[in-house]
């Protein structure tokens, strides 16, 4: 393959879009905010492939076009690479898998490798699939993405890659992540019960979101003393949901513990200005971008202290061990009851949270897209 000259100014990346609309969160998030932020730069002109009826959820986006076939077995290696072939694309830019034949320069985004890390997270099926393809797309890319450092040096270890090869791309916040004035927050949460004292956990309720030891600990800080304290878990049901629900039973918290299901981002923010407590006590983060929305909106975390939190959190959260449970009890009480801890951390989360844009997130994906293509 040659590599590109000097005289093209202008990148035409194929982005692979097909999420969008799934409620694919992270990475449907992922996708949409950086695809705008790069349509907006002079240097480059996205051209992104939706799903057949799937429509760009916002105004001033990119280009985008329709893909027929759903199926990932039709999409990845066989629309996708001829579609951004015929319409001029440059370069291909996917997300953990790449097709297995085509002529345009690859670019994957892997956000985490957490199906290599810890074994039991995915059905096995799941996780041999993912060894496998992703690994593979690796090596076929002439670049690699990733959100965090932390997952640069696991990309690096388990694939023996060059880490030069591996750009690290932080997620951004956006403007629609900021507080919410408490009556007009729960005016938007007008069908939801909200409890008058809760703690909030955000994401789909995945095995390594370690919501069971959550539970148990929201239990243990109401057993000490802090109130009436309720758990209201944001986040569509998942895979061993049934640890979840037997933790629930342990504990006898059909009263305190809210399942509220999906969560649009709208609702999201006002549910973050009005929880006393954010937690995100994750076993594994490729990013942690809950932690990012939740101090943008002004909220008090407490977080994991493992893999990628900490680089999200900085000093604006208390971070435990996620295995800890009285650990975890313990900064859930401090957040709730320490009137100056609670100031010092939102007094930390605005600096912190400047370091995270999109505008910077595209502008680091444009130096892995030059990588791509030797310019």
């Amino acid at each position: 393959m040659e590599p590109m000259t000097e005289a093209i100014r202008e990148i035409r990346p194929a982005i692979d879009a097909h999420v969008v609309g799934r409620r694919k969160t992270g990475n449907e998030t992922y996708v949409v905010n950086l695809a705008t932020a790069l349509s907006q730069r002079h240097d480059v002109r996205p051209l992104v492939y939706l799903d057949a009826g799937a429509k760009w959820p916002q105004p001033n986006g990119p280009d985008t076009r329709q893909l027929n076939w759903r199926s990932s077995f039709l999409r990845i290696p066989v629309e996708l690479p001829i579609r951004a072939r015929r319409d001029g694309c440059d370069l291909l830019h996917v997300q953990y898998v790449a097709p297995p034949i085509t002529r345009l320069p690859i670019v994957t985004a892997i956000h985490d490798v957490s199906f290599e890390d810890v074994a039991g997270l995915f059905p096995r099926q799941t996780e041999l699939r993912l060894k496998l393809t992703v690994r593979l797309s690796a090596h076929r890319s002439q670049a690699v993405i990733t959100i965090s450092e932390f997952t640069r040096r696991r990309i690096a270890h388990h694939y023996h890659m060059d880490p030069d090869r591996i750009v690290v791309t932080p997620l951004g916040v956006g403007d629609q992540w900021r507080p919410v004035a408490r009556d007009d927050a729960l005016a938007m949460l007008a069908g939801v019960p909200l409890p008058g004292l809760f703690v909030l956990a955000v994401g789909n309720l995945h095995p390594r979101k370690n919501i069971p030891r959550l539970i148990r600990s929201v239990a243990s800080a109401r057993r000490a003393g802090v109130g009436d304290l309720h758990l209201v878990l944001a986040g569509q049901r998942w895979w061993r949901m049934g640890d979840i629900d037997r933790a629930i039973d342990e504990v006898v918290g059909d009263g305190w513990v809210h399942l509220l299901g999906y969560v649009d981002d709208a609702s999201l923010a006002a549910l973050y200005s009005c929880a006393d407590v954010v937690a995100y006590p994750s076993l594994y983060e490729g990013f942690g971008l809950p932690v990012l929305e939740a101090l943008a909106c002004g909220a008090v975390v407490v977080a994991s202290n493992t893999t990628s939190i900490p680089e999200v959190a900085g000093d604006a959260a208390i971070l435990f061990d996620p295995q800890d449970e009285a650990a975890m009890a313990d900064a859930l009480s401090t957040a709730l009851t320490d009137e100056r801890t609670r100031a010092a951390l939102r007094r930390a989360a605005p600096e912190q949270t400047a370091r995270f844009t999109w505008d910077r997130c595209a502008e680091l994906t444009m130096g892995a897209y030059r990588r791509a293509l030797g310019v």
